[in-house]
C-alpha cells in the first residue's frame, strides 16, 4: 500500500497575495502525512497566462510548503496556469508557449508513474482540442500508457473531471472536458482497470464511487466559489481541503482531510479583484 495526497487550485501569487496563507495552513496538514507523492491538479498559480512570476512563485511556494524532506510533487496544470480552449477564454488561449512556462516552473503538464501494481497518469486537460503540439505530445503518451498498462490498476489525475455525473452528458462549458475531446480519453475511462478519476477546478469536494472506480473531485485550498458564481454544486461540498488516497491491491480508499485555520475565503465579492474583466488586464512581460 502507498500513499498519494492530492491538493489543488492553491491560486498562489506574489503580486495579489490574497490566498498564500491558506497554502501555508495546507501544507501543515501536509507535514503531518506520511505519502510518497504529491499531485497537484492544477491552478497552482493565481494567473499564469498573463503572469510567468506568478508560476515561478507558485512552484517555490508549493515546495518550500512541502520541504526539501518531502514527498516529490507531482503537477497537471490548470486554466489559471497555461490558460484554457480559445472559445472559453479567448484572451488567454492554451498554447505551446504557456506549457513551456508551465513546465519550466513545475514540471512535464502531462506524465506517468508507476509504482508496484500501479500506474498513475497526470492528463494536461487544458490542451485538449487546442491543435498544439503539446496535445499530439499528451495524445500519443496517453495511447502508449493505455497500450501497455498490463494488469497494473489505473488511476487518472487531471484538472477538471472528464464529466460532471457519467460520460454520455453532454457539454457542461467551463467545468469540464467537452464530449468532442473525452474521446482521447476513452481508452482509459473505459479501461477495466481504472480504480481512480480525481480532479479539481471546481473547488467543491465531492467523493463518488462508481463501481470500482472513485470519482474524486478535490476541494482548493485558496477559497470557495459561492452561488452567485456557481449556483449548483453538482451535490459537491463548498469548502477547503486537500485529499488523502490510499493505494491498495485492488482498490483506492479517499478521505477529504480539513485544513484548520484556513481562511474560509468566498471568491464571488472580490472576483474582480481577483480577476478583473479581460479589458482591464495589463500584459506583464515578467
Amino acid at each position: 500500500m502507498f500513499t498519494v495526497l492530492q491538493i489543488s487550485d492553491t491560486h498562489l501569487s506574489q503580486r495579489l497575495p490574497r490566498f498564500n496563507a491558506n497554502w501555508a495552513a495546507a501544507a501543515r496538514v501536509v507535514a503531518q502525512q506520511a505519502s510518497e507523492l504529491i499531485v497537484h491538479t492544477g491552478d497552482a498559480a493565481l494567473d499564469g497566462p498573463d503572469h510567468a512570476a506568478d508560476l515561478r512563485f507558485a512552484a517555490a511556494a508549493l515546495r518550500a510548503g512541502i520541504g526539501p524532506e518531502g514527498p516529490r510533487l507531482r503537477c497537471v496544470p490548470g486554466n489559471h496556469d497555461v490558460g484554457d480552449r480559445a472559445f472559453i477564454t479567448p484572451h488567454q488561449p492554451t498554447t505551446d508557449e504557456t506549457i513551456a512556462a508551465h513546465a519550466a516552473a513545475l514540471g512535464p503538464a502531462s506524465w506517468v508513474e508507476d509504482p508496484p501494481g500501479w500506474r498513475l497518469i497526470g492528463i494536461n486537460t487544458q490542451v485538449l482540442g487546442t491543435a498544439t503540439a503539446a496535445e499530439e505530445a499528451q495524445a500519443q503518451m496517453l495511447a502508449e500508457a493505455a497500450l501497455t498498462l498490463g494488469d497494473r490498476r489505473l488511476a487518472l489525475f487531471l484538472h477538471k473531471p472528464p464529466f460532471l455525473h457519467h460520460a454520455e452528458e453532454g457539454d457542461a462549458g467551463y467545468w469540464t472536458v467537452p464530449p468532442e475531446e473525452r474521446g482521447v480519453l476513452a481508452p482509459l475511462l473505459e479501461s477495466p482497470h481504472l480504480r481512480l478519476i480525481a480532479s479539481g477546478h471546481l473547488h467543491v469536494q465531492r467523493l463518488v464511487r462508481k463501481g470500482p472506480v472513485m470519482h474524486a473531485w478535490c476541494p482548493a485550498t485558496s477559497f470557495v466559489v459561492g452561488p452567485a458564481l456557481m449556483p449548483d454544486t453538482h451535490g459537491g461540498e463548498r469548502c477547503l481541503g486537500i485529499l488523502r488516497h490510499r493505494f491498495c491491491a485492488d482498490t483506492v480508499e479517499t478521505e477529504a482531510l480539513p485544513v484548520p485555520f484556513a481562511e474560509p475565503i468566498v471568491l464571488d465579492p472580490i472576483v474582480d479583484e481577483i480577476y478583473p474583466a479581460p479589458r482591464a488586464r495589463e500584459t506583464a512581460a515578467d
